[in-house]
């Protein structure tokens, strides 16, 4: 079926109906939702650079391989880099701090786009990618995707995956690589799945071991440029709820939170946020020092435009995987010669089959990696 954009706007995640869960689009955070959904917050993509490496301090933080020690941060950076992406955040306005603008941005096309209908084609090519066709998952219809027509990387003897992209509605955003396998532990692949009111849930690493009792795996993330990690939260929250994550059709990733079930008269709710090493409590504020602040123009810590235009020498991190955990995809240029199809035309691809999905009963697309080496 082809969902309409409000429907798809939640980004509900899969288990968004278990009990403390609900949608973005049920927050009781309204003044919250009218900034971030206002055209004021949106991150302008006409610009050369992003909205994380520009002045606009709702999104602007440094690179996360050049952080120091934030001064209200109880912990220096994490040790594992890819938690870093979290920690940056501490150079962003307190009330965006939740919000991660990456460059998973979406595709343009020069003709209209007809994903949604069944045995639909594109008019074009794109010069080296292969167009595989849509297909149903039961009655649930999967569009279609572009997917490199230059052979998967390989990276310190780690062959890599292609993650397919996905539809938001009419917008489309590319996919990237990810490892076959993890050298740092056991965990395993959750694919990405669309939902039968077209809602896509991301795919994302998930550890094989029970959980902690009491919690329940948090997903991370692709922003375009890395590998964002998941973590651990609790299932539940004495007079809470939490507010499941989403992307917009900016690409921009909002990240889960906790929000109170009550609220107070002439107050604003701020949420938390985790920052690589602890979750940062959420908090209320005056509707009156709400709507005076002024995020783009707000004057970070020093550091916050850190590793982006420089080449200074990034920060070692410690602990975790020794390959990437993302690789963005770099096609070849028209014209350029490469693994690309010789003539830089559409090759439509076979389709996944079941069985390669693997769904499993709880209706979870699972691929299960090693234990570590």
């Amino acid at each position: 079926m082809r969902p309409s954009t409000s429907a798809i706007g939640a980004g509900s995640r899969a288990q968004a109906d278990r009990a403390g869960v609900i949608s973005a689009a049920e927050s009781r955070s309204a003044k919250v939702r009218e900034r971030l959904d206002g055209d004021h917050a949106r991150p302008d993509h006409r610009s050369e650079k992003p909205a994380h490496r520009t002045s606009d301090h709702r999104y602007a933080r440094p690179h996360h391989r050049h952080l120091s020690h934030h001064p209200a941060a109880h912990h220096p950076p994490p040790r594992w880099g890819y938690y870093t992406p979290r920690y940056s955040h501490w150079w962003v306005h307190p009330y965006y701090r939740h919000v991660h603008a990456g460059w998973h941005v979406s595709v343009h096309f020069t003709y209209v786009t007809y994903a949604w209908t069944v045995g639909w084609i594109p008019p074009h090519h794109r010069y080296g990618w292969v167009w595989v066709p849509g297909w149903y998952v039961g009655v649930v219809w999967y569009p279609g995707y572009w997917r490199p027509a230059a052979a998967v990387p390989v990276y310190s003897g780690v062959s890599y995956v292609y993650v397919p992209g996905y539809w938001y509605g009419d917008v489309y955003f590319d996919g990237w690589y990810r490892p076959s396998t993890r050298d740092d532990g056991g965990w395993e692949w959750i694919e990405g799945y669309y939902l039968d009111d077209g809602t896509y849930v991301w795919g994302y690493w998930q550890p094989t071991g029970d959980a902690p009792e009491g919690y329940t795996w948090e997903p991370g993330y692709y922003d375009g440029e890395a590998w964002v990690e998941g973590f651990w939260r609790p299932r539940f929250q004495t007079n809470m709820v939490w507010v499941s994550s989403w992307f917009d059709d900016q690409g921009v990733f909002h990240a889960g939170y906790w929000e109170p079930t009550y609220s107070r008269s002439g107050e604003v709710w701020i949420p938390g946020w985790f920052d690589g090493n602890a979750w940062i409590e959420g908090y209320w504020v005056t509707e009156q020092e709400y709507g005076a602040a002024d995020p783009q123009n707000w004057e970070p810590e020093a550091g916050w435009d850190a590793g982006w235009d420089d080449d200074g020498d990034a920060v070692e991190m410690g602990d975790g995987p020794k390959v990437p955990l993302a690789i963005p995809v770099a096609p070849p240029e028209e014209g350029q010669t490469g693994d690309a199809d010789e003539t830089g035309g559409d090759v439509h691809a076979v389709p996944p089959t079941l069985q390669e999905q693997q769904v499993s009963d709880d209706g979870v697309h699972r691929i299960r990696t090693g234990e570590g080496g």
